[in-house]
């Protein structure tokens, strides 16, 4: 799934999402709870500081006895949400919220000496507390308490953290994560549409590609979207419309050849016949030249039929006419054909069928020219002396075994690293060229003809010494099921 582009598109535009949203939500969080919550819980505790320093003016001398200061430090802590701490002008602790203070004089580490100090100088003042951690976030507010006299007697702090405003910032937090969830949520859908509006035309593309054939003009591709993927189609359209072109000139030319050539050698293989009917004195050697005229012209007719097989480039193209051929006989009547032109180069030949072949439901002609094709490359690499062997056997046991063909040379072999590449259309190995016959079509359009009948054609892994090309074709009752 993650080698999908669409799959990655849509994450590249969700990823960042995920990660700066949930970043930028803390962020938000942190700053309204200590720039905004905490100064309205600061200027909130200021005036009931005030509240409870007056209400303290009246009752001043009640600080002094923890039994009478209690109640009213309780009925004020049901009013006032903070907790509250009250210290004589001397700093010492006198009561705070449900606790009772001793005359000994006593730090006490919740109180804000710093705040405390300026409160008994006649200054109220004020101080938040601001982290990472919310638990540790607050307000202390410190107030005089002032006599009849104007003389400060005391002070009163509040001290107020974000924790017991705890709903207020549970309603705050639920918002700010809603919020970007939802906007997460919104960023996945957006990308994901983003990603497959870039996507569908890349499919587009590859869907033509796919569907490309060479015998009928290219399907045209919708040029949409952005700019980069219209460039990009417009550009695969007229690539594709040029290799057409270039694809049809190529067939009108190796029909041309194949008409231009067809008929002088016909004109040619009938003198060569004509000739060698009437040699008259020096028949000896008017006869030798009629048969080489006549085995040039056979090895050109063998061109002309792989060039006319190569016009049909397509395998769909391929006709083949398919009827219960006598396979074991084909091969025969295939190493008789070439074994005058073999014998002239003083190559044995050896065919070697086995009885009672199954017959095959192929097309004859078809069989003949990939037999004729194996053979005609044997005798182009097996040196003078050599010796070629065909042979043909079932693969196996049971009626439907496949049949295999063998031919076998003893010429330089084929290099490991060429065995695939000797299939390919104009393919030379580099050290053959030194052979000048042939164009690199036979074997190529060999293997085509074997596919087309269900079977294959490949090169047997050997010592070093000769080549041999293994052919599998299916009995004809395994291929009808």
């Amino acid at each position: 799934m993650l080698s999908s582009l669409r799959f990655r598109l849509a994450l590249s535009h969700f990823i960042p999402i995920l990660v700066l949203v949930p970043l930028f939500s803390l962020a938000l969080i942190y700053l309204l709870e200590t720039r905004v919550a905490l100064v309205n819980v600061a200027n909130e505790m200021a005036v009931q500081a005030q509240l409870v320093a007056r209400l303290t003016q009246s009752n001043w001398q009640a600080w002094k006895d923890p039994n009478q200061s209690q109640p009213l430090m309780t009925r004020l802590q049901v009013l006032v949400p903070a907790q509250i701490f009250v210290v004589d002008s001397q700093g010492r602790l006198l009561v705070s919220s449900g606790v009772a203070a001793t005359t000994q004089n006593v730090p006490v580490l919740s109180l804000n000496e710093e705040l405390l100090r300026q409160a008994l100088a006649g200054q109220a003042s004020r101080q938040t507390h601001s982290g990472v951690n919310p638990q540790t976030n607050g307000v202390d507010v410190v107030v005089p308490v002032f006599n009849e006299n104007q003389e400060v007697v005391g002070a009163i702090q509040l001290s107020q953290g974000l924790g017991q405003t705890g709903s207020r910032l549970a309603l705050l937090r639920w918002l700010v994560w809603a919020t970007a969830g939802i906007g997460m949520v919104l960023a996945g859908l957006l990308g994901f549409l983003l990603s497959r509006s870039l996507n569908r035309p890349l499919e587009q593309l590859t869907a033509a590609a796919r569907s490309i054939r060479f015998d009928q003009p290219p399907p045209t591709v919708l040029e949409s979207g952005p700019s980069e993927v219209r460039l990009l189609a417009h550009t695969f359209n007229g690539m594709a419309e040029r290799l057409y072109e270039l694809e049809q000139g190529r067939r009108r030319l190796l029909r041309s050849i194949v008409h231009e050539l067809g008929r002088p050698l016909g004109a040619i293989k009938a003198a060569a016949q004509v000739l060698g009917q009437n040699s008259g004195n020096n028949g000896e050697v008017v006869g030798e030249l009629a048969g080489g005229i006549d085995e040039q012209v056979d090895q050109l007719r063998l061109l002309l039929d792989d060039l006319t097989l190569l016009a049909q480039s397509e395998m769909q193209e391929l006709a083949l006419d398919l009827k219960i051929t006598d396979v074991g006989a084909l091969i025969q009547a295939e190493c008789h054909r070439s074994e005058g032109k073999l014998r002239s180069k003083e190559i044995a030949l050896s065919c070697q069928v086995a009885a009672s072949l199954p017959p095959l439901q192929v097309d004859p002609v078809r069989i003949g020219q990939i037999l004729g094709n194996l053979l005609d490359n044997a005798y182009k690499y097996t040196p003078a002396g050599g010796r070629v062997v065909v042979s043909a056997a079932q693969e196996g046991a049971g009626q439907n075994a496949p049949i295999v063909v063998r031919v076998r040379d003893t010429g330089p072999g084929i290099d490991p690293a060429d065995r695939e590449n000797i299939f390919q259309f104009f393919y030379r190995a580099p050290n053959q060229t030194r052979i000048q016959e042939g164009m690199g079509i036979g074997l190529a359009l060999a293997r085509r003809l074997a596919e087309a009948h269900g079977g294959t054609l490949t090169v047997a892994e050997g010592d070093g010494h000769g080549a041999e090309f293994v052919l599998r074709l299916g009995s004809a009752e395994a291929k009808e099921r």
